[in-house]
């Protein structure tokens, strides 16, 4: 990267530093602020998702007639993030579980409000486009708007999802994450399948798939001074700056 690239992925960071100070992870007192945040995180959660798998699409062969990938170690990687979030063998149960089941498990545990994210599944299921299964649900609006600029980023071309899987997921979730825990920790509230998740992406993504995931959307990027690491660095901006409006409307209530 040139410097004019790094001096704005410098910016970047301090974005994701703000995210990891923010005062919604403080605000966890009692059972009822905990079931506000995961009804409002629960989009998260399955967009997520998403971004995995349209990585996955173009960077491995998924058509009917296999073709060897460009980058073998990039197409593991994905491989292994798709394994965990499908059918992660560490959920606490018989049988391993998606991350997307785990957390609506650990909604259920804390009576959190599943039916919104619930009826979202069955729109995205039945073919409704995304934007307006999201907008014709009863999710909170914040959490709509917040899908809503993840699946408009899924339409950018490879790089910049790889960008925005890494700066605005697997990096920053860490930060996120850690804080929440603590603060969970502190309170002595009863949610152990959640902290059970949170605890699970924290050491994933801070020790093994971070680091994956920067140097997947570094190949991807190309040389510095490449127009790609521009359109990047938007799509970074854009969608962390979402979560940021996520997080702010938790707060506000």
């Amino acid at each position: 990267m040139n410097t004019q690239t790094i001096t704005r992925f410098d910016e970047i960071e301090t974005q994701k530093a703000d995210l990891g100070r923010h005062p919604v992870y403080v605000q966890l007192h009692g059972i009822e602020a905990l079931r506000r945040f995961m009804e409002h995180h629960v989009v998260c959660v399955l967009d997520f998702m998403s971004i995995v798998k349209s990585l996955q699409r173009d960077l491995t062969s998924m058509g009917p007639v296999w073709i060897p990938p460009v980058d073998s170690a990039v197409a593991r990687f994905i491989n292994e993030i798709v394994l965990d979030e499908e059918s992660d063998a560490a959920f606490p149960g018989p049988e391993p579980k998606s991350h997307f089941d785990w957390y609506l498990a650990a909604m259920d545990e804390v009576g959190a409000s599943t039916g919104p994210i619930r009826r979202l599944v069955a729109a995205l299921r039945a073919g409704v486009d995304p934007s307006s299964a999201l907008r014709g649900s009863d999710l909170p609006a914040s959490s709509i708007e917040f899908g809503c600029t993840t699946f408009d980023l899924l339409g950018g071309p490879v790089h910049v999802r790889a960008a925005v899987f890494f700066h605005g997921r697997e990096d920053v979730i860490p930060r996120m994450f850690m804080p929440l825990v603590r603060e969970l920790q502190a309170s002595g509230t009863n949610c152990g399948l959640l902290l059970g998740y949170l605890e699970r992406h924290i050491e994933a993504d801070g020790e093994h798939h971070g680091p994956l995931a920067q140097r997947m959307m570094e190949s991807l990027c190309g040389e510095a001074g490449d127009g790609r690491w521009a359109e990047a660095e938007s799509a970074v901006r854009r969608a962390l700056a979402a979560r940021r409006m996520l997080w702010d409307a938790v707060a506000s209530h």
